[in-house]
């Protein structure tokens, strides 16, 4: 039976939110209120229908995998650190990693740079080599379980394929047995009889973990590969910038014959250090092996911890545009000088009277309006502007004073004559009329004002205060989708910079999967499959599922034009009603 968020399990741990499900368990995020730490509860739950002897040998299993994982001590794997039975269930408890898996990270910025994954490989391979050594195959490395922690580790999670390997008999001491994930299960891992998997067999995974690292894309299947070996892209074809070196070693790693691929951990380590890509080798580099190097929080990979060095096939560094630089400053010292001058005008504007006849005026630049003086007929009242100054300067003279300058003036004729002289009021000269603004958005404060400052202009007024909202979230090879409960919707973020919303017109009591079927993987489930099967466009612009969907508590906000949400993962997304997003 599933559980639900509040059950609290053997009276310490409290569920907080259901982290993925499979088909044979799920994995909870609770709250240890011992300790007052979180934790991960891993559930076995399998199929109602299954025959009593499979269910025991699964049980057996899982008590086997708690008693093996709760001896294992080492960086880059997740701890276990408590086994139990409730309910008739399994569970097994573990740190809660905080992080997102390196799928969510390929799917979110498609190929990673080279040096990143090759520091990322050398974790991974310093935890398989601890794990060889102590007899146990993982068999189930891929990008979805391995998560990128925020200070840049990875660890290595998810062991509910572990096999108990003795080199001098390779058969499996695991009760049931698993062929892993399609994409990155060598072939030998399908033969359900043979047995035939040891330490290569988790070579090959990690190689394909790394080939869809650096190139963006899943590898094909092994059964794919035998019946066209021509399916598996040369890295460079897909990512120019990995190192030829590095792609003869993927190469290598992803022989479909275990014999021809690496044959140990130790091995492909040294490997990928004797080349001098970044990975620091035992007893550090000599000295001047690089002319600079990079430490944990001082340059290079975030979290790489290792000195590393640029790939040679790395894009040359662009020098920077001081020419450009220069021209943008020397157009604005020359705003800033026309500035200056303007305001001196004015100011000269503000204290240079005018007199007329017996008559002072002083002429208010913001208004140009002249206090009304006596004229008689047929005097006329000429206005001419200063060409040489950029500001229009208000002239008013008499015929008798600008005899040689009628022929360019503008002659604005007064009132026709009347038996007396009426006193005739000078016409009054009004500023041009300015666009009226728009009035301010009130201020947004919270977690997204800093975001809303720089965006301002895109996103409008905000429409409401920044709350806390339940959402789900699934990740795709080129993008992903999340839901939200308050607005009952779905949204379709594309790699490409695009976005479109869905009503989820899923319902409790719907099919749970719209197409396909839970051994059909990967296809979404419930709102997010009825999305993804219905329309072409989705399906094809986002391909296939990386992981399962899960819930999780966000951060959302809504705009005049946009909104912006953060996922439990700190990253901020801001879809514009324009239909394109960007995320911090």
């Amino acid at each position: 039976m599933s559980l639900n968020i509040g059950d609290v399990l053997q009276g310490r741990y409290r569920v907080a939110r259901l982290l993925g499900q499979g088909g044979m368990g799920a994995v909870y995020r609770v709250w240890d209120m011992r300790l007052k730490a979180p934790r991960a509860v891993k559930e076995m739950m399998p199929q109602p229908d299954i025959n009593g002897q499979v269910l025991a040998q699964l049980q057996q299993q899982f008590q086997q995998e708690a008693a093996v994982l709760a001896n294992l001590s080492h960086p880059h794997l997740v701890r276990v650190t408590d086994f139990f039975e409730e309910g008739g269930n399994a569970y097994l408890v573990m740190d809660f990693v905080e992080g997102e898996s390196l799928a969510a990270r390929i799917a979110r910025e498609g190929c990673l740079p080279e040096p990143q994954v090759l520091a990322w490989a050398d974790q991974l391979l310093d935890a398989l080599e601890y794990c060889h050594g102590q007899g146990i195959i993982h068999r189930d490395i891929k990008p979805q379980n391995v998560i990128v922690r925020p200070d840049g580790r990875v660890i290595l999670v998810d062991f509910g394929l572990v096999k108990l390997w003795n080199p001098g008999d390779p058969r499996t001491r695991t009760a049931i047995r698993s062929m892993g994930t399609p994409e990155y299960a060598p072939p030998e891992q399908y033969d359900s009889q043979s047995g035939f998997t040891d330490a290569r067999s988790d070579l090959y995974s990690l190689g394909a973990t790394l080939y869809h690292a650096l190139t963006g894309q899943t590898p094909p299947t092994a059964t794919m590969r035998i019946v066209n070996p021509a399916s598996l892209m040369p890295v460079r074809h897909l990512n120019p910038q990995v190192s030829p070196y590095l792609e003869a070693i993927l190469l290598r790693i992803l022989e479909l014959r275990p014999e021809a691929r690496f044959q140990t951990t130790t091995e492909l380590r040294m490997a990928l250090r004797q080349w001098g890509g970044g990975i620091q080798p035992p007893g550090g580099f000599p000295p001047g092996t690089f002319a600079s190097t990079a430490v944990m929080g001082m340059g290079g990979p975030p979290g790489a911890g290792y000195p590393y060095a640029p790939s040679a096939s790395a894009p040359p560094v662009r020098p920077f545009p001081w020419k450009s630089l220069g021209l943008v400053v020397a157009a604005l010292i020359a705003l800033l000088l026309a500035g200056l001058a303007l305001a001196n005008l004015l100011e000269r504007g503000r204290e240079t009277p005018v007199t007329i006849g017996d008559t002072t005026l002083t002429t208010e630049m913001e208004t140009w309006t002249a206090a009304p003086v006596e004229v008689t007929a047929p005097q006329e009242i000429l206005v001419t502007e200063a060409v040489a100054s950029p500001t229009a300067e208000l002239v008013i003279e008499t015929p008798a004073e600008t005899e040689t300058a009628t022929a360019t003036a503008t002659t604005i004729p007064t009132t026709a004559a009347t038996p007396s002289p009426t006193s005739t009021p000078l016409p009054t000269q009004t500023s041009p009329p300015t666009a009226t603004p728009a009035p301010a958005c009130p201020e947004v404060t919270g977690p997204f004002a800093e975001v809303w400052r720089a965006e301002q202009a895109q996103l409008g007024c905000a429409t409401n205060d920044a709350h806390s909202g339940w959402l789900a979230i699934e990740n795709f090879e080129r993008g992903l989708m999340f839901w939200r409960e308050d607005n009952d919707r779905i949204y379709v973020v594309y790699q490409g910079g695009s976005w479109q919303g869905f009503a989820n017109t899923w319902r409790d009591g719907d099919p749970i999967y719209t197409c396909g079927t839970e051994t059909t993987p990967p296809t979404p489930l419930r709102g997010f499959g009825k999305v993804w099967c219905s329309n072409a466009p989705v399906r094809d612009g986002l391909g296939s599922a990386m992981d399962l969907e899960r819930g999780f508590d966000g951060t959302l906000q809504d705009f005049e034009r946009g909104t912006i949400v953060r996922m439990d993962t700190g990253t901020i997304y801001l879809l514009f009603s324009d239909g394109k997003w960007s995320k911090r």
